[in-house]
């Protein structure tokens, strides 16, 4: 059990002693605090934080943290608060408590929601300040060390989330020795048979197993000393839910299992590292693809280490692992030992070297169910990684099924929206090509790319999934902000007020003050609304025309008279002023299609031209043409009327690209009228106009989307 003593023993083996004083300080304000308050076990509770801050010594962290593991429950279970702890003990102590106090104030629909936002918090606090972490993994560590005096279904949760959270966050962190007990722990409460079988397994022939690592270690010792090699060698030991998930993954025996036996090798320098690996493999044979260099490409936790497994004596294979002891040390407590190399204020390197914590912060932060962020956090956490370079020959880190596409999003955002292809040493590969360590990938990009839906089907990074969904969902606000705007800006050519005076301050601030339900900061804002049908453009003007009694501007009788003298004997598909058989033309200057927002303008001859009511045409009016504007509708009974349109396809040059482009078209049953290809004379581009008919936007957009589909294909576009 736990007590001041064993932690002041602990301090004093590498702290000065007038730290001890404060840590005193906050022992005693801790002691008090909990006064009255008693564990499951039945022990007093102050037990828990001192062995919270016993573990933060062993870990040789500095006093900060360990007053805030002696002080980390605090405010989340006694009557001290942050305000308090800051004027006690100052703000950097505080920050610390603060950062690991859970959200207990707050009311949740459910616990799964409780426990996302708990992590949330955790994670954004992480990323500020890395020693969060380490009170985190120290107190939960803690908690698993006295988990049987819980109720078996909390011990199940508790497990559960240890094993699925913060054992793979220790991994990810580098702090091994904290990530073998959790997890063992973990697998006694979770799979009792399971861990039994694998312990007795163990010890059935340890005797056997620590005498051969002790006869093959004094062979090592001997060769190292004899090549002039300063080193300790010692045994490595094995932990039990290692030993269970290769045995259930590989599906092999226990006498299969290669590093059952293992050694470290430990030396002074980085260069005796590869010395010893020579000296190691002209003594004994290793085994072909068991040899990992991570001192040459360390692992995202800062892991560094050879690892070989050779042929020992009696034929039995033996894994070898050498390292420098700065290496050992970053290797067993990760972080929490990093903490220590890098600084005495280490903010500022530690975050860059865990820059993967200020992602999963950056990329979880958007509003999610619990579930999905729980489920994202857990894929972050764990997993297995593979090393590439990029063409300069940097290296980058992905986890295990990564894609070019991530790599093109870690590299740059708009490198990842840009992307139409990627080279992997020299040659082109899909976008679904799944890295492989050592590839040199180069992306390929286009200025005229865009992202594509089906990349969240493949791409495997947080990092591009969430940019990927951030680019549609904000083109789907722009394409309101543009159907709106189309909309808003035909009325009010309608209206006779000039565009000039709807687009000022002053028409902005008179619609907030028509409409206070709504904030209207932009114009944007406001053309949202009136794409989701929320506000409607004529009550718009008319409130406007109320609030400065502008007057109405008259449609000219002559010209409306001429419209309707100009019947024509078969629909149109269009209707002017609310009446069908009005002689109608399709302006060719922007090929108008059922379901775009148009607008009539009544000629001096022909009746009306039918204009999309974004088309520059229109916008460029004279004062005296726009008088000439009339209502026009797309008429719902206007039957099976097809309209010309024309097409821009861009992509990448090759054989069969067009019979691609036009099987498309043919597919569609679509009656093509024109068809026209211009080769690039750079980047082997190529450029297809097509002119076709077809009856509606609707079906426009689906085709336009089957040929996006079309392998090499970068663009399609309206002309």
């Amino acid at each position: 059990m736990a007590d001041f003593e064993s932690l002041k023993r602990l301090c004093q083996e590498y702290l000065p002693v007038s730290d001890l004083a404060t840590i005193k300080r906050a022992y005693d304000t801790s002691y008090s605090a909990h006064d009255g308050q008693f564990r499951k076990s039945g022990s007093p509770y102050i037990v828990h934080p001192t062995s919270v801050a016993c573990i933060l010594a062993e870990l040789r962290q500095d006093t900060p943290t360990i007053c805030a593991g002696l002080l980390h429950d605090t405010v989340e279970d006694t009557h001290l608060t942050e305000k308090e702890i800051e004027t006690a003990f100052g703000h950097d102590i505080c920050q610390l408590v603060k950062g690991v106090t859970k959200l207990g104030k707050f009311r949740f629909d459910s616990k799964e929601a409780e426990q996302a936002e708990n992590f949330r918090k955790m994670f954004l606090a992480m990323a500020q300040d890395v020693r969060v972490v380490i009170i985190k993994l120290a107190d939960r560590l803690h908690n698993m060390r006295t988990l049987s005096h819980l109720p078996p279904p909390k011990q199940q949760r508790i497990a559960r989330e240890t094993r699925e959270i913060f054992a793979p966050l220790a991994h990810r962190m580098g702090m091994w020795n904290l990530k073998w007990e959790m997890e063992d722990l973990a697998f006694q409460a979770l799979q009792p048979e399971e861990f039994q079988h694998i312990r007795e397994l163990v010890s059935s022939n340890r005797d056997e197993r620590e005498h051969y690592v002790e006869r093959f270690s004094g062979q090592i010792r001997l060769i190292l000393d004899e090549a002039g090699i300063h080193s300790d060698v010692t045994g490595r030991p094995k932990h039990f839910y290692s030993i269970f998930q290769k045995l259930d993954q590989n599906h092999i025996s226990f006498d299969e299992l290669y590093d059952i036996l293992g050694i470290r090798v430990f030396v002074n320098t980085l260069p005796e590292c590869y010395q010893v690996l020579g000296v190691v493999h002209s003594h004994f044979k290793p085994i072909s693809g068991r040899i990992k260099d991570y001192i040459a490409v360390p692992k995202s936790n800062l892991y560094q280490s050879l690892h070989t497994t050779v042929i020992g004596p009696e034929g039995k294979p033996i894994e070898i692992q050498i390292r420098t002891y700065e290496m050992h040390q970053v290797a067993e407590y990760g972080v929490a030992a990093h903490w220590q190399y890098k600084a005495q204020k280490t903010s500022g390197a530690t975050q860059g070297d865990f820059a993967w914590l200020r992602e999963i912060v950056d990329f979880h932060y958007d509003p999610t169910t619990p579930a999905d962020f729980l489920r994202e956090l857990k894929l972050d956490l764990f997993i297995e990684e593979v090393f590439v370079f990029s063409p300069k020959g940097d290296i980058q880190m992905f986890p295990k099924g990564s894609t070019p596409i991530d790599f093109a999003y870690k590299i740059h955002t708009e490198i990842g929206h840009s992307c139409i292809g990627a080279k992997a040493n020299g040659h082109i590969v899909p976008l679904d090509y799944r890295l492989r360590n050592g590839d040199r990938i180069e992306v390929l990009r286009s200025k005229i790319s865009a992202p594509k839906l089906d990349w969240l089907d493949f791409v495997a990074t947080s990092q591009a999934k969430n940019r990927i969904k951030q680019w549609f969902k904000r083109q789907k606000s722009l394409a309101n902000i543009k159907a709106g705007k189309r909309k808003f800006e035909k009325v009010v050519l309608m209206s006779g007020i000039p565009l000039k005076v709807v687009g000022s301050d002053d028409f902005l601030v008179a619609m907030r003050e028509s409409y206070p339900r709504f904030s209207l900061a932009s114009f944007d804002e406001m053309y949202e609304l009136i794409a989701k049908g929320d506000l409607m453009p004529r009550e718009l003007i008319r409130h406007y025309r109320d609030s400065t009694q502008d007057a109405t501007v008259a449609m000219d009788p002559i010209f409306m008279q001429r419209v309707r003298s100009k019947k024509s004997n078969a629909s149109s598909g269009v209707t002017v002023l609310g009446e069908r058989n009005i002689s109608v033309k399709f302006a060719k200057c922007c090929s108008p299609l059922p379901g775009d927002v148009i607008i009539g303008f009544i000629t001096l001859g022909a009746g009306v031209s039918v204009h999309r009511s974004d088309c520059g045409h229109i916008f460029h009016l004279t004062p005296d043409k726009k008088a000439r504007l009339v209502e026009v509708e797309w008429d719902a009974q206007r039957g099976q009327h097809q309209f010309s349109v024309s097409l821009l396809v861009e992509g990448f040059n090759r054989l069969g690209f067009l019979q691609d482009v036009l099987a498309v078209i043919t597919s569609k049953k679509l009656t093509l009228a024109h068809v026209e290809t211009r080769l690039h004379d750079q980047g082997g581009m190529v450029s297809v106009i097509l002119i076709l008919d077809i009856p509606n936007v609707v079906q426009l957009d689906l085709l336009m989307g089957s040929i996006r589909g079309i392998s090499d294909v970068v663009a399609v576009q309206r002309t």
